[in-house]
Formats: C-alpha cells, sequence, structure tokens
C-alpha cells in the first residue's frame, strides 16, 4: 500500500514536520535519529515508509518496533491495524504467556515485531524463539524513555553479529545515556529535528498553592469544563489520596498508575479513549506515548525530571488543537519553574474569583539608577582571586543596603520636618 493510500484511509490531509522529513529520507542508506516533540505524529513518521517499503517476505522478520511500555505496545498495534491491516504482524507485551507464543514462533514468523525491550530479550536471547537474522529495520520509538544505565548491557546481545540494514530513532529529546547507543550502531546518520517547527498550542496557567493542595486542585476542577483532563501527580502513593478526594466530590474520575495489571491499565485506556471519564488521575505512565485528545492538563505536583513536564505538557495541544496546562506550585518549585521559563514555557500566573480565574500582573523591576550608580563605583581588583565573585557580591549587597538606608533617612527626616511645620 502506497503512503497516500494510507493517509486517505486514515483522513490525514497532510503530514507533520517529522512525518514529511523521515518518509523523505527513508530510503537513504542512512540511519536516523528523530527529533520531535510529544505529539506530533512521530509513530505514523516511520510507519507510513515502513509498511509501504518492506517487502513482506513470508516467515521472515524484518522489522522490530521497540517502545518502552505495555501500553506503547498496544497503541502501536492499534495504529499498524488502521493504518494496513494485510501485513502479518506480533505484538508482544505484558500478561501474554511467552511460552506458547514462542511454541507458536516455531512453526510461523512474522514480518514485524512490536514489542518491548525485555519481550524482545526474552524471545531472542532467553528462548531463542524469534529469529531476527534477516531483519532490515530496528527501530526504537520514544527512546528516551527507553534508555537507563542498563539498556546497553541488555540490547547488545540481541544486536551482537546483525547485519541490519536501518537503524531508526525517535524521541522527544537526546539523552547522555543515549550517545553511547547511537554512537555505536548509527555512524554517520541523519539527524532529524523539528522541535523548532512543530511548537504545540499550549496556555500554561500558574496557581500558588497558599494552603492545601488538594482544595486548590478542586478550585481548578469548579471551574473548567474539559472534554478529558489529565492529573499528573508524581508520587505513586498520592495518586489514591487524589483520586478519593475527587470521587467523594463526584468528579468522574477515574486512576491510571502501574500497580494496575496490564489488562486493567488496557481496559481504562479503551475507557479513556471513548470518553467515559472527564478526568485521569495518572503518574507519568501517561505522559509518554499513548495517544488521546486531552483539552486540559493539570501538574498537581511538579515531576522529578524537569523534561516530564513537557511530556506531560505535550498530552494536549496535539496536531494543531489548542490545550491548557495548569500548574499548581508552592515556594518550594520556584526554582523549577524559573528553569522552565528558561526553557520557554510562558507562564500566566493567575489566582481565584467567584467568577473564575483572573490573571496576576507581574511586577517589573524598575531600572534604579542610583543603586547602579553605587555598584559602579565598586573598586575591581587588579588580579582575580579565587573567591573573588563570592566577596563582590557581598560588596554590591552592601552598596544597595547602603543607598536604601540612606533613602530610608532621608524620609524620615522630611516626615519630622513636616510634621515640626505643622
Amino acid at each position: 500500500m502506497k503512503i497516500q493510500e494510507m493517509m486517505q484511509k486514515l483522513q490525514f490531509e497532510e503530514l507533520s514536520p517529522i512525518q514529511k522529513e523521515v518518509i523523505q529520507n527513508f530510503k537513504d542508506s542512512r540511519h536516523i535519529v528523530g527529533l520531535a516533540p510529544t505529539g506530533t505524529g512521530k509513530t505514523h513518521a516511520y510507519l507510513f515508509p515502513l509498511l509501504e517499503n518492506i517487502k513482506r517476505t513470508p516467515n521472515i522478520v524484518e522489522a522490530v518496533i521497540l517502545v518502552p511500555t505495555n501500553e506503547l505496545v498496544m497503541q502501536v498495534q492499534k495504529m499498524l491495524e488502521e493504518t494496513d491491516d494485510t501485513v502479518i504482524f506480533k505484538a508482544y507485551y505484558g500478561a501474554q504467556d511467552m511460552q506458547r507464543e514462542a511454541q507458536r514462533l516455531q512453526n510461523s514468523q512474522p514480518n514485524i515485531v512490536i514489542t518491548t525491550p525485555s519481550k524482545l530479550i526474552d524471545l531472542v536471547i532467553h528462548k531463542n524463539a524469534l529469529n531476527i537474522k534477516h531483519l532490515t529495520y530496528f527501530i526504537l520509538d520514544e527512546a528516551d524513555m527507553m534508555f537507563d544505565e542498563d539498556f546497553m548491557s541488555l540490547i547488545d546481545p540481541v544486536l551482537a553479529n546483525q547485519d541490519i540494514d536501518k537503524f531508526l530513532l525517535f524521541s522527544a529529546s537526546i539523552t547522555k545515556v543515549m550517545e553511547p547507543f547511537i554512537a555505536k550502531y548509527f555512524g554517520q546518520h541523519i539527524f532529524i529535528d523539528t522541535t523548532k517547527e512543530s511548537k504545540l498550542n499550549i496556555e500554561h496557567y500558574l496557581l500558588n498553592v497558599r494552603d492545601n493542595r488538594l482544595e486548590s486542585l478542586m478550585d481548578i476542577i469548579q471551574r473548567i469544563n474539559p472534554y478529558l483532563s489529565i492529573i499528573f501527580v508524581s508520587k505513586n502513593e498520592d495518586i489514591q489520596t487524589v483520586y478519593d478526594y475527587l470521587f467523594e466530590r463526584n468528579v468522574n474520575v477515574v486512576s491510571f498508575q502501574s500497580s494496575l495489571g496490564v489488562k486493567q491499565r488496557r481496559r481504562i485506556l479503551e475507557d479513556i479513549h471513548k470518553l467515559k471519564y472527564q478526568y485521569v488521575v495518572s503518574s507519568d505512565l501517561l505522559a509518554r506515548g499513548v495517544d488521546f485528545k486531552a483539552s486540559h492538563i493539570i501538574h498537581y505536583d511538579l515531576p522529578y525530571k524537569i523534561e516530564f513536564f513537557l511530556h506531560r505538557s505535550g498530552r494536549t495541544g496535539r496536531m494543531g488543537d489548542t490545550g491548557e496546562v495548569y500548574t499548581l506550585y508552592n515556594e518550594d518549585d520556584q526554582k523549577t519553574i524559573d528553569k522552565l521559563r528558561n526553557k520557554g514555557i510562558d507562564f500566566t500566573a493567575i489566582t481565584l474569583t467567584k467568577d473564575g480565574f483572573i490573571k496576576v500582573k507581574r511586577k517589573s523591576k524598575t531600572y534604579d539608577k542610583q543603586i547602579a550608580q553605587a555598584i559602579k563605583k565598586i573598586p575591581k581588583p587588579k588580579r582575580v582571586s579565587p573567591g573573588y565573585k563570592k566577596k563582590h557580591q557581598a560588596k554590591v549587597q552592601q552598596a544597595i543596603k547602603k543607598v536604601k538606608k540612606g533613602r530610608y533617612r532621608d524620609a524620615h527626616l522630611r516626615k519630622s520636618r513636616q510634621s515640626k511645620g505643622q
């Protein structure tokens, strides 16, 4: 099936930047590293050209698609079926009887395999059931979620002595632990970065938690009416607390977390797609890859890793849609908020009223000529010694204090003279 036919089948009017670039470069002999934000169509970026170009030789595994979670295996499986249901493929994820699957592979090998690293290692190394000796394409999707310190040592035996024609890696970011793998297997590759071209249409709102975080969360919920909102919670032990609090207040909510079984999570995901729930309380398990449209994202708290803020927020404003993101924070979170601002997050501070939210005007720091002149007068040392910056900063603070103290004294004298004149 040609790409144009697949697009018509899926009612795609146009391709996203990452899709265009990958399709144009797919037949190039070099490997591909694709960088694009969450929600810009990375999965179809490789599915379209892969399904158009594989030979579909019976009983030969031509492509392996590796993803970090069971949910993503099931999602890519669904997307592949919707794109082209004629190809022979197999998806392997948790809760399957892998011994039975290994026995089935003795009789028949699929053209495409979709799975997680642990399942691939099990089938290739431990059970010696999946034959990847004739593999043409090895695709890593949502790669930055997959890589940790052990990934290389675990995946190397799988790829050892394999003559793979084309590696493709897709991610929202390139981390340091990914670099050795890329250096080893990708060589002089094509690097496609569409992060600047694919800006998500998201409004970011910042709400200061004054007393109780749960009450502040409820304040937001009472003032928005999403068709679907994901409430991200960093600590697994807090997920149940947040869920119970909202459920007791008759909010149409469900919780989604790793402690649930695979089948149960799959059923919940199906219900989410059907918009059975208006709110989903989740860990960062839903922060990446899983493809559904959320109109609102709420950060109940900030994630441990700053990049996950971007991944969470990327659950909305996808593929041309608009979205709203609300972040609850307190004084302890200020450094992280500043870092996010430096990364380009344009927060709008809001406060609550009976009628809804109102924007808080940020106080602009005005230029103080007197203080600037006082700082300018601080002599610079001829030689910069260790600890110079710290000593200089102390002198700056002392100069500022002196100016302010003088202003206070002058103001006090003026007030005293005025009272005497009366």
